[in-house]
């Protein structure tokens, strides 16, 4: 797909999407799953990069039936801005409860958890920022699902680049967990950085 996304290469007949989404779907799985990271019992963050989030956009276009093309790119424009930098990795993060009865109360309990996640490598941090929906501002608020952009800085980068080491920390009064990113993933992170902004 690039390093970026734009409109025009998206499938706006929902009979043209239908044809290949399957395949779609199939090969979003496998890519996702290799850019997953298990941080503890109940989160799971997933780096993004254009692809991701290029399958992300098709998805919403085509189960909201968004065939007008200015529409389509106003809603792209929502993903794009998701996208990885030269010096920011993003992720969603997800809060997954099984139980539907606790998810209002352990959401509550976990408020401010997407405020707590940091990435940290070689010793040093970077916290994670949320980055809310374009109608909306920062909220300590925690839902379901956040995006995350992690704002590294140059000596971070240097690090990592150097064969460094890296883990995702959660450290939230009600959850505490660690997780190491193994090396084939953040040789993949590195090269999700654009060169191009």
């Amino acid at each position: 797909m690039g390093s970026a996304l734009s409109a025009e290469g998206f499938e706006l007949s929902p009979e043209a999407y239908a044809a290949v989404r399957q395949v779609r779907r199939t090969n979003a799985i496998t890519l996702r799953r290799a850019r997953r990271v298990r941080l503890g019992e109940v989160v799971m963050l997933e780096f993004e990069n254009a692809d991701t989030l290029c399958y992300q956009a098709q998805e919403m276009l085509y189960v909201e039936r968004v065939t007008d093309p200015a529409v389509a790119a106003a809603e792209v424009a929502v993903y794009e801005r998701l996208l990885p930098t030269a010096t920011t990795l993003t992720a969603t993060m997800f809060v997954e409860i099984d139980d539907p009865s606790r998810i209002r109360a352990e959401l509550e309990r976990l408020e401010g958890l997407h405020e707590a996640i940091r990435l940290e490598v070689g010793g040093r941090s970077c916290r994670a920022r949320d980055v809310p929906p374009p109608d909306e501002g920062p909220s300590n608020r925690t839902v379901s699902v956040h995006f995350l952009a992690f704002d590294l800085a140059e000596d971070l980068l240097t690090e990592l680049r150097g064969g460094g080491t890296a883990r995702l920390v959660a450290d939230h009064p009600a959850y505490q967990a660690a997780a190491e990113l193994e090396a084939q993933l953040i040789r993949t992170l590195l090269s999700d950085l654009r060169q191009d902004v």
